[in-house]
């Protein structure tokens, strides 16, 4: 009885420690800033480094591919997002051999960008970006990053 105990508490142990792992994967890392346009729009600027091995997708992702990167804008106060998103960094468009489909997608780094209009100051941009990321095994869970400014 004891035998048995000791190896259902080694195996907890070690697929406890193989999950800790797994969550703690961050292989595509964000930083963001604002840049004023003008008095009126400021631009929010996302980039990524992306470890060796792993690419996160492009902003145009066909229907039944993998989750493209978007940015969500919402509680903004004095603020609306206007015209859409732009790869700043030019994504490469391949077939992606996991969904079976031409995909564009960021190697190594990503930047991306969204205009957003300022109604009236002070002013809040707030918001968050998803994104998805694969290397050739395995795909991670979509995941949303946030972000927010202050427009003085």
């Amino acid at each position: 009885m004891m035998k048995k105990n000791i190896f259902a508490l080694m195996m907890l142990l070690i697929f406890g420690a193989i999950g800790v792992s797994a969550q703690m994967q961050e292989p595509v890392k964000w930083k963001f800033e604002i840049k004023e346009i003008n008095q009126f729009e400021v631009q929010v600027i996302a980039h990524a480094t992306i470890e060796d091995g792993w690419k996160t997708y492009g902003l145009n992702v066909p229907e039944g591919g993998p989750v493209a990167t978007e940015f969500t804008f919402e509680d903004m106060v004095n603020a609306k997002e206007l015209k859409k998103p732009v790869e700043v960094t030019k994504s490469t468009v391949k077939h992606d051999e996991v969904f079976d489909m031409e995909v564009p997608y960021f190697k190594h780094e990503a930047t991306i960008s969204q205009n957003v209009r300022i109604t009236k100051r002070p002013a809040t941009v707030k918001g968050y970006l998803t994104f998805m990321c694969c290397d050739n095994e395995t795909c991670l869970p979509p995941t949303d990053v946030e972000f927010e400014f202050q427009v003085k």
